[in-house]
């Protein structure tokens, strides 16, 4: 015969030891089933609290750059940064070689950014900030005169994907 379930609410006595070993992630109200999956017979919590939202297709959306420079010096490609509709800088996206340079060096490192330059940014409450987002450099080989392609990816935290075709000039 299984055991019987107490559908009673749980004392918040027994709730704030559980807060404080950080494993619950239910109401204060829920059962001792729920609150408690470790116990046998117990259903887990994702069985108890189905999540049920679907989690959304990422947007891929591509981008050409071309840019200039001159032999044995870096050379700005882009900068990349997540940024709320308030002004507030979120986490920096990741940056994926997909197909990397072939005489010379893709690198990444903290990059200041002029918000009026950019597209989309609210010009209301962001004029004059001047956050760090995620700077993307190259630097040619030594001797390397000419042209160079190559392709990369920045994931962004939200999972939206922003593909890269660059193309860059060595004069």
């Amino acid at each position: 015969m299984p055991a019987a379930i107490d559908k009673r609410p749980v004392p918040a006595r027994y709730l704030a030891g559980v807060l404080a070993a950080g494993l619950l992630l239910a109401p204060a109200t829920a059962s001792a089933q729920a609150v408690a999956p470790q116990v046998p017979g117990l259903q887990p919590l994702s069985q108890t609290f189905p999540s049920n939202q679907p989690k959304p297709e990422p947007k891929i959306v591509k981008t050409e750059v071309e840019r200039k420079g001159r032999i044995g010096r870096e050379i700005f490609i882009s900068t990349y940064l997540t940024l709320s509709r308030d002004c507030k800088v979120g986490p920096n996206p990741r940056l994926d070689t997909t197909e990397a340079p072939k005489n010379g060096k893709l690198y990444t490192r903290p990059n200041a950014i002029n918000l009026r330059a950019v597209p989309g940014a609210p010009r209301t409450n962001c004029i004059g900030t001047s956050p760090y987002g995620l700077g993307v450099f190259y630097r040619p080989e030594r001797r390397f005169k000419g042209e160079e392609t190559f392709l990369f990816k920045v994931v962004y935290p939200d999972g939206d994907i922003r593909e890269v075709s660059a193309k860059v000039i060595v004069e």
